[in-house]
């Protein structure tokens, strides 16, 4: 517990960096998966989820004022929306009620994010794996519960989630990067710099990953005002 507690500062700034974005599935229409919608209610969530896609987050939420929440996939974009503006609370509540409908699995991961963010690493993993469970061939949540057994420094497990995430979508970014970063702390530096330069990463970018791998070391330090990195989840 003491390994987890000091660990959770280090999740606080890697999670920033180590998880995929989650884009909504447009074939997505209803709470059961079943009920149609209209070409026009379409066009519009299109519409939205570029706006989400092109970080205008606020702009976002305000289209989504007036969307029905029984779509799922309003939902979801909702959920992302407030959790890259901060309102964490609001998308913890989002990301459950999504858990409910047919994207289960958004649902978990989402809430898994939020807890990870928090600090809350047991009940992330439980999340995570949930979502894991509910969909075992998508390639962000097999890389997102990666991420969170590299934060357990379970390298190997989470190396093999990386792989089957890079197998489900070849040249995953975020997979690769957390592959490589996996493998400096497993101590298998060779095999990290080959990965690295196999796909197209930089000396630049590899002496960043190193210093990520040097924050989940070194976990007391994490946070600290030394810590310029970090992109949203």
């Amino acid at each position: 517990m003491k390994k987890l507690s000091l660990l959770s500062a280090s999740i606080l700034i890697a999670f920033l960096v180590g998880c995929a974005s989650t884009a909504a599935p447009k074939q997505a229409n209803a709470s059961n998966c079943n009920t149609p919608t209209t070409k026009e209610e379409n066009i519009s969530l299109d519409l939205i989820e570029q706006q989400v896609a092109e970080k205008q987050y606020y702009s976002a939420l305000a289209y989504l004022e007036k969307a029905p929440d029984s779509n799922p996939r309003v939902l979801l974009l909702r959920a992302e929306a407030q959790r890259k503006t901060g309102m964490l609370t609001e998308a913890y509540s989002s990301y459950r009620d999504l858990s409910l409908t047919c994207l289960n699995a958004y649902g978990h991961s989402g809430m898994a994010k939020i807890l990870a963010t928090r600090g809350d690493l047991p009940h992330a993993h439980q999340q995570m794996l949930k979502a894991r469970r509910l969909a075992p061939g998508n390639a962000d949540i097999r890389n997102d519960y990666g991420f969170i057994l590299l934060a357990h420094r379970n390298f190997k497990d989470a190396q093999r989630e990386f792989m089957t995430a890079l197998q489900l979508q070849p040249g995953h970014p975020v997979a690769i990067r957390n592959m490589v970063m996996s493998l400096i702390l497993d101590g298998d530096s060779r095999t990290a710099i080959r990965m690295a330069k196999n796909n197209g990463i930089d000396s630049t970018e590899f002496k960043y990953l190193l210093s990520q791998a040097n924050t989940f070391k070194e976990p007391a330090l994490a946070g600290s005002n030394n810590t310029q990195h970090g992109a949203p989840l």
